[in-house]
């Protein structure tokens, strides 16, 4: 194989083929990336064990071939280089990736072992690129990566179709994040859904750009752009509880808070909370939204004061672990938020301020 090529767009695609690539290989092989180059083109494809992933970008092709290189370390090359030009060539089992002055060899890998990577299946429906990562992004906040597999489900990210909206929403049993966006069929079909684990859509979505194409109806799901396409496997939905059900008809306290501002005086709080199990008690029923904390330890407290709006209901305060909160508020997206309350002990609902949106993230509390 001899190729030449755009440095920039290479990069960009194989550090995202070989972000898709298993985190622990149970075999050599699968931490490869399998790069083909034939009729001025080439493909970088990846295989894991829940999927796959391929992307294609115009080459000058000298000659032909087909290599499986190490992945993650192919495109950390690729990244660190600074020509734009870029050349692959093979010899003696070796790859030799050039960029001006540059050069990098690395072993190859079987290409006869590589496992088949599954071709592109036909879209049901198309979303917007740039709202469908967003939507993506806000849900991966409400999941638990390090679950085993009996709860798989709350690694997971939910997609559901009905009608002309897609909605994207995820839990781990103590929250949940959620939105929808448009959605354009590409034929007739009922509701369509499944559960994908939430880090494999997240990398797969990762610099997609344009109309997003997905494939819902099968046991693997698609998604692709017009350069490249993943597919991920369907997560076992057994054992989880429908966190909508605890999202209440009316609240009995309801505020509109600035984001950026309630971010840094919950951060601010933080510093006296200790490092064991720490608290942020957050109290409503004015338009001074109150923030304190209290070291179990040190006997430190903090108490903090944020400009909202009270929109209704009696004085009301909440206790939080600062991590959900926190990851409530900055995968909001949007300047304010309204939080809404019923009691201290029942979940508080962050919701997006603004039309172009309708984020919402249901958080647990704690108990004082």
């Amino acid at each position: 194989m001899k190729v030449r090529l755009a440095r920039t767009r290479f990069a960009d695609l194989i550090g995202w083929a070989a972000a898709q690539l298993d985190a622990k290989p149970t075999q050599p092989i699968f931490a490869g990336l399998l790069i083909e180059a034939a009729d001025d083109a080439v493909t970088i494809a990846a295989a894991s064990h829940n999927g796959g992933a391929r992307a294609t970008l115009p080459a000058d092709v000298l000659e032909p071939g087909r290599i499986v290189v190490p992945g993650r370390m192919a495109a950390q090359v690729v990244a660190s280089y600074r020509s734009e030009l870029i050349e692959i060539s093979t010899t003696h089992q070796q790859v030799e990736i050039t960029a001006g002055r540059d050069v990098f060899r690395l072993s190859l890998l079987a290409a006869e072992d590589y496992p088949q990577v599954a071709g592109q299946p036909a879209a049901d429906g198309t979303v917007d690129g740039e709202e469908f990562t967003e939507a993506v992004r806000q849900a991966a906040s409400a999941t638990d990566p390090k679950v085993n597999d009996l709860q798989i489900w709350r690694a997971g990210i939910q997609l559901t179709v009905a009608g002309d909206r897609l909605t994207v929403w995820a839990t781990d049993r103590y929250r949940m994040a959620e939105r929808s966006i448009p959605w354009t069929p590409a034929r007739d079909h009922g509701p369509l859904g499944a559960l994908i684990v939430g880090r494999s859509l997240s990398d797969a979505v990762r610099g997609l750009t344009g109309d997003i194409g997905l494939s819902l109806a099968d046991k693997t799901v698609g998604v692709a752009d017009r350069v490249r396409y993943s597919t991920v496997d369907r997560l076992d939905e057994a054992g989880r509880q429908d966190p909508h059900q605890f999202i209440p008809a009316q609240f009995t306290t309801e505020a509109i808070v600035p984001v950026d501002e309630l971010i840094t005086a919950i951060k601010r709080a933080c510093l006296v909370a200790g490092d064991g199990k720490p608290k942020i008690l957050i109290g409503f029923g004015s338009d001074d939204i109150s923030v304190r904390a209290a070291g179990d330890d040190t006997g430190a407290v903090a108490l903090d004061y944020v400009e909202g709006r009270h929109v209704d209901g009696p004085p009301l305060q909440i206790a939080f672990q600062p991590a959900p909160i926190l990851d409530a508020l900055t995968t909001a997206g949007v300047d304010e938020v309204r939080i809404g309350l019923t009691a201290p002990t029942k979940p508080a609902l962050v919701h997006a301020v603004g039309d172009h949106t309708d984020y919402r993230h249901l958080v647990m509390p704690v108990r004082l």
